[in-house]
């Protein structure tokens, strides 16, 4: 039986997936890999997670599920979080690469891919807050807590390989996954 936190897990992570395909848009870049998009998925939750309860606080019951139950949702995919770190690193490079051009932009690209990722992580996940929080409309906020509760008991790993999957069908110019090779 799939549980409750997997259901929820999986709405948050497509949410994280989807979040970044603005910062691709218009912009022409290297495919991502299925499996990288399912690593940022998987390895975002945690932050989307807090996300929404900056963004969605005053809108959400106290006994809602992100209230009872973000904490263990975002435990569980942050366990996962160094197993995917590099999948995930190569993808949200490619894609913030994507949009760099020559000078200071590649740059400062060339420099976070150089700095350890201990230095690199905490980095990444205040920024996936931030964008995730200024995007998230707050008529929304009731419906994401849904998805989410809904989607938490897929397991993360399952729930990561269906975002993989899904991303490149929805917008396939702003996030370009590389085709599965036969």
């Amino acid at each position: 039986m799939v549980s409750t936190g997997s259901t929820r897990a999986l709405a948050t992570a497509a949410a994280g997936a989807l979040a970044l395909q603005p910062i691709a848009a218009g912009a022409q870049q290297a495919c991502v890999t299925e499996a990288e998009v399912g690593a940022i998925a998987i390895y975002s939750v945690p932050s989307l997670v807090e996300a929404v309860r900056l963004r969605c606080g005053g809108e959400l019951s106290a006994s809602g599920y992100i209230a009872r139950r973000g904490a263990s949702l975002s435990g569980r995919y942050a366990a996962l979080q160094p197993q995917v770190w590099p999948r995930a690193k190569s993808g949200m490079l490619k894609i913030l690469g994507s949009g760099a051009t020559a000078g200071q932009g590649r740059q400062l690209l060339d420099s976070v891919d150089s700095l350890p990722d201990e230095a690199v992580r905490p980095l990444v996940d205040a920024w996936i807050v931030q964008e995730a929080q200024s995007r998230i409309p707050l008529q929304n906020c009731q419906r994401i807590e849904w998805v989410v509760e809904a989607v938490a008991p897929v397991d993360p790993e399952v729930a990561g390989g269906l975002i993989g999957a899904i991303v490149g069908l929805v917008d396939p110019d702003k996030m370009p996954v590389c085709p599965r090779r036969a």
